[in-house]
């Protein structure tokens, strides 16, 4: 096989590719976009709260405080939740913002 014919069928092999993108691409459409997600942060019920500390330590970032009770900075709040599953007392939750 000459060089211009392994040229000529390559170029067949691609045309033969593209159409078969084209069926697949028909096929499956255009992706939707995501919905943009909620952000969730804690929230303390502070009728509940005894001031312990325990969300304070283990919560990553440090966007709780304690002072009698519990206080969570919304800015620094990333919702991991490490504080709801830590307390006690069940005076935290994760709310969606």
């Amino acid at each position: 096989m000459g060089q211009q014919a392994e040229i000529d069928a390559l170029a067949a092999q691609a045309r033969a590719i593209e159409q078969q993108l084209k069926v697949i691409q028909a096929r499956i459409g255009q992706p939707k976009a995501a919905p943009p997600q909620a952000h969730r942060v804690a929230v303390v019920q502070t009728e509940h709260c005894v001031g312990c500390g325990a969300c304070e330590r283990v919560c990553p970032v440090g966007a709780i405080s304690v002072d009698q009770v519990a206080r969570v900075d919304g800015a620094k709040c990333t919702g991991c939740g490490q504080c709801v599953a830590e307390c006690p007392r069940r005076a935290l939750a994760l709310q969606e913002v």
